[in-house]
């Protein structure tokens, strides 16, 4: 896996497990690298191993996962610097204002939800859409003080974020921009 940081200053910063995993694991004691890549605390990467044991008289080894470690890959200051994150040249998280902003998770709720005759495709058009529509379609299910930050939780945003984006939206897309 490839993991490309950009930052605020232009700076790009490219990190690669792609020596986790052997050339030919069958051959090996490693059948499979398992990586998992979270934000807390900044970007960790935990990396787990499938170890091949011999199985006699089985026709085929048992891989039995072991616990590997974990890799601190930027630090909580270095991360407030960044400005997007991609995960295999896919972007999986973009700077919206305060926050780092989940966009596969925004990406899933378009491709649950989102209505293709609505006019905006952008992102900051789609989040705001998609707020609007869970906000009315969960209305029965949502309520009490949580209520904005589990809107914007579905959306892969904080309430700040969404804040945000939706103010530049605001601005962008007015109703007479489409008449």
């Amino acid at each position: 896996m490839r993991i490309t940081a950009r930052f605020q200053d232009g700076a790009i910063e490219e990190f690669d497990t792609n020596t986790l995993t052997t050339d030919s694991a069958l051959g090996r004691t490693n059948a499979l690298t398992d990586l998992r890549v979270t934000l807390c605390d900044g970007l960790w990467v935990e990396a787990s191993w499938y170890r091949v044991v011999g199985s006699e008289g089985a026709d085929m080894p048992l891989a039995q996962r072991s616990a590997g470690c974990r890799l601190h890959v930027l630090s909580e200051e270095e991360l407030g610097q960044v400005r997007s994150v991609e995960l295999d040249g896919r972007l999986q998280w973009v700077r919206v204002g305060p926050d780092l902003c989940d966009v596969a998770r925004l990406d899933e709720a378009s491709d649950l939800f989102y209505d293709a005759d609505e006019p905006s495709r952008s992102m900051a058009g789609r989040a705001v859409w998609l707020h609007d529509y869970l906000r009315g379609a969960l209305a029965g299910e949502l309520s009490g003080p949580d209520e904005e930050r589990l809107v914007c939780a579905m959306l892969g945003m904080t309430e700040a974020s969404y804040e945000f984006v939706s103010g530049v939206a605001d601005s962008v897309y007015s109703d007479d921009t489409f008449e």
